[in-house]
């Protein structure tokens, strides 16, 4: 038979990593991460990029290929048309506020167009409910722990 002591380090050791991982995941959710952005899109078709961005992050996009249009959408929702018809185009974008961009891409041509670049970005606050499950099964089972070692 195992001893209560086993089950209460084990329960207790087990509710603090929960924990620790928990409040690890939140920091890195908040944290901007480099990512890189490549791709194709194919004739006719649209591709949005979403780069979740805070004040001072930066994004840099080319595109080049058959003919297309640009645009973004910043967080405040205003909407620029950043070249029609180009077949050659790229930007540097510094984020001004925090929140979602919206830049989207519009193959008008007949030919595939590739897509270059980086964009820092941040994780999205629905991520933020798991984060929650995890410190908080990290305290119930600590207090089992606990609770194993009082009775």
């Amino acid at each position: 038979m195992v001893s209560r002591s086993v089950y209460f380090y084990g329960l207790l050791i087990a509710g603090i990593v929960f924990i620790a991982i928990g409040i690890l995941s939140v920091y890195y959710s908040n944290s901007s991460v480099k990512v890189e952005v490549d791709g194709i899109i194919k004739p006719d078709s649209v591709d949005i990029l979403s780069p979740n961005m805070k004040r001072g992050d930066s994004a840099f996009i080319s595109v080049s290929g058959s003919l297309f249009n640009m645009s973004i959408t910043y967080p405040n929702k205003t909407d620029v048309t950043l070249t029609e018809s180009s077949s050659d185009y790229s930007f540097n974008l510094t984020a001004l506020q925090d929140g979602e961009y919206f830049i989207e891409i519009n193959n008008l041509g007949i030919s595939d167009i590739l897509v270059d670049g980086y964009a820092f970005t941040k994780g999205n606050n629905l991520s933020l409910i798991g984060q929650i499950m995890l410190i908080i099964t990290g305290i119930v089972i600590t207090a089992l722990g606990i609770r194993t070692r009082q009775s």
